[in-house]
């Protein structure tokens, strides 16, 4: 058993780039890219083209149109985006799982690409990194019941925090850290998720909570409004990046 750090902040702002100011190259950065899901439903057809039948088969399961839609534009988007990084045709890209499902390229030429997807309302988020890297996005739900669940998932500080002004906000905040770094980790399901820190700044904990044994930095930004993101890095990372999935073709 060995200790980790984690160090919890904000991107307070936020640049996002052009795909063109992209020069899909990594070289210690971590790279960002919001997809908004209604302004690319024009390109379904074309993103529906890049996938294997068995995606095809899985997204045509979802009973909701939204639903379906909304798995078409991921799995279209993500493969052309990253078949740029790989310098491949996005059709030609081969996805597999790691360990708790985590996602992995298993054609990867440059060998070392990692990524990370996350979806919310009508935003998906895509990371990518030559570190392995998570990303979570959520929609603020005010509605959202979470006083049931503050005991299961956080910690007494972290309930203090939440308790304070715009809850509902700190909640997720909170949340998007902690399955950011589940995420980035492929820890999959963690029985002592209140354990891990969600507050700011930088905390040390055993490397047994998420079977790492690595330090990670953890940095929450706005996403419009009602959403709330965190992405999860190694501190080798220099450099983060946020680009603007704005594409014309998909093709």
């Amino acid at each position: 058993m060995g200790l980790i750090n984690i160090t919890n902040g904000h991107f307070d702002a936020i640049s996002w780039m052009d795909a063109s100011a992209c020069d899909f190259t990594l070289d210690n950065n971590a790279d960002t890219w919001k997809i908004n899901v209604s302004s690319n439903l024009v390109f379904l057809e074309d993103f529906q083209s890049t996938m294997e039948p068995d995606e095809i088969a899985g997204v045509n399961r979802f009973y909701h149109t939204t639903d379906k839609n909304r798995s078409i534009v991921t799995r279209g988007a993500v493969r052309k985006i990253l078949g740029e990084y790989l310098n491949q045709p996005p059709h030609s890209i081969a996805f597999g799982t790691e360990k708790n499902k985590k996602p992995l390229i298993l054609n990867d030429r440059k060998a070392g690409l990692h990524f990370n997807i996350s979806h919310s309302g009508d935003w998906i988020l895509l990371a990518v990194a030559d570190h392995e890297v998570g990303v979570d996005i959520e929609l603020i739900n005010y509605l959202f019941h979470y006083q049931d669940v503050m005991a299961d998932y956080f910690g007494g500080d972290e309930i203090g925090y939440i308790k304070q002004n715009t809850p509902v906000e700190r909640f997720f905040k909170l949340w998007t850290r902690k399955e950011a770094l589940i995420k980035a980790t492929g820890k999959g399901l963690v029985d002592n998720i209140d354990s891990l820190p969600g507050l700011d700044g930088t905390h040390t904990i055993s490397s047994d909570i998420i079977s790492s044994k690595n330090d990670w930095i953890i940095n929450s930004f706005k996403l419009e409004q009602q959403y709330i993101a965190s992405i999860a890095y190694s501190p080798l990372i220099g450099n983060t990046r946020f680009f603007d999935y704005n594409f014309n073709s998909p093709g």
